[in-house]
């Protein structure tokens, strides 16, 4: 008995000392690049890892007008924010009949809405590029909108119709005996039961959508439509010699997901983990 206690507590030590080396190569490279933010270019150079001697956000101010990072925050935004509207009212209902309704071709359906997921956005581009081209969209923000959400929505199903599984069906029995409508059934007593997985989708969302490069590079011509993501790229062009300013730039695109992730870690953790019961 001791010998096995001894055996799981240096398999628990194995793993946490493993865990925390990952945790240390991830989270390097920002501790690096925050670090970098606050010091002068000489300072990058000659101590590129120890504290700054004067912390000034003149770096993260300066990058913010030199660099017109107003606009292309503002440009992602309303990109993200787009998408992540476009997805919600797509996935959730989808998400809904194909795990509480039956009708012919339910499974059929869904696998093939399963195949976006093995299709990559570079395998496609192309195409979407002539599409868009046709339609007028090419270098406008609903265009980037459209393909954004439309590559996010087969996983966004996925996610929901696995949530919306862990439902009890027994529920929406009672509600359609109680008279309420399907629709009724679904934003009453359905939608509220399945937020986590709701939240975790929105996060989700939103972090790929914020971070996507491949998008607005092929789609956007215009510098006033660029992106946080492709401004950033354009504006290390730039600024090719002034790191300081690059690091601030950095710093800048990272804020939005580092702070909508710690605010509902939880809630993204619970969502994914009830998504990937069944």
């Amino acid at each position: 008995m001791t010998t096995l206690t001894k055996k799981k507590g240096i398999a628990q030590i194995s793993i946490w000392i493993a865990l925390s080396l990952l945790l240390i190569i991830i989270i390097s490279p920002i501790f690096y690049a925050v670090l970098a933010s606050f010091k002068t270019n000489i300072e990058i150079f000659t101590s590129p890892f120890s504290l700054p001697k004067n912390w000034s956000f003149d770096n993260l101010i300066n990058a913010w007008q030199i660099g017109n990072f107003q606009k292309y925050f503002l440009n992602s935004a309303v990109i993200t924010v787009g998408g992540m509207v476009i997805v919600a009212l797509v996935a959730c209902p989808a998400g809904y009949a194909f795990a509480q309704l039956t009708f012919k071709g339910n499974n059929l359906l869904f696998y093939l809405i399963l195949l976006g997921m093995a299709l990559p956005a570079q395998a496609i581009i192309i195409p979407i590029f002539y599409q868009l081209r046709s339609m007028g969209l090419v270098d406008t923000l609903t265009g980037v909108i459209l393909v954004s959400a439309g590559l996010a929505l087969p996983f966004s199903i996925f996610l929901m119709r696995n949530t919306f599984r862990d439902v009890p069906k027994e529920l929406r029995e009672s509600a359609t005996v109680d008279g309420a409508g399907e629709w009724r059934t679904f934003w009453s007593v359905m939608l509220p039961l399945a937020k986590p997985g709701l939240v975790a989708l929105l996060i989700f969302t939103f972090m790929n959508i914020w971070n996507d490069f491949l998008l607005p590079l092929v789609l956007l011509m215009s510098k006033d439509k660029f992106t946080i993501s492709l401004g950033l790229y354009s504006f290390q062009g730039e600024m090719a010699t002034n790191y300081a300013l690059i690091f601030g730039g950095t710093v800048i695109s990272m804020i939005p997901s580092i702070i909508v992730y710690l605010i509902f870690q939880r809630s993204f953790v619970e969502g994914m983990s009830s998504g990937a019961n069944k």
